[in-house]
């Protein structure tokens, strides 16, 4: 009967180590493509976190505003000001992104510094972005680089790199 009863339980924590195995983070490559007139935005990814279901690798968004690096709200009006100083700033646009597969939804920031005095082309010269989940995702974040946006017509087009985890 002992012998039964450890036989059971080294089973169990196999069983147990072995559905815990998968990783709790991992890279991630993206192309984020955001429509400027409609305020829209598509988010294709790729890498270890998508491999390991951190996050899906497809998405649409939606912007839901803006925001200082403190994460203090800006309106337009706060940010055209700030452009018309003519010194450089942080702007965060906010984006709730829907997974195109139905699993869950994340925020996404795309933190950008901005140069009023550059008057070709995208005025960023320096990008970052982050992640944080919501539903079906609520335990994952990530942080990573961005490349400088290129101007496609109306869509500004990013690519990005970093790391998705979960807690």
């Amino acid at each position: 009967m002992l012998r039964r009863s450890v036989t059971l339980f080294v089973s169990l924590l196999l069983l147990l180590v072995g559905c815990s195995s998968g990783s709790d983070s991992g890279d991630i490559a993206f192309e984020h493509a955001f429509d400027m007139p409609t305020e829209t935005s598509v988010w294709t990814a790729t890498g270890d976190a998508i491999d390991n279901d951190l996050l899906c690798s497809a998405a649409t968004g939606v912007i839901q505003g803006f925001e200082d690096p403190e994460g203090a709200v800006q309106t337009p009006e706060q940010i055209m000001a700030l452009y018309e100083a003519g010194e450089p700033f942080v702007n965060v646009s906010v984006e709730s992104m829907t997974c195109d597969d139905g699993s869950g939804t994340f925020t996404l920031r795309v933190i950008n510094t901005i140069d009023p005095t550059i008057s070709d082309g995208v005025p960023v010269t320096a990008s970052r972005w982050t992640v944080s989940g919501g539903s079906g995702y609520d335990t994952t974040e990530g942080d990573g680089e961005a490349e400088l946006p290129e101007e496609q017509g109306q869509v500004s087009v990013q690519t990005a790199s970093g790391t998705i985890s979960t807690s």
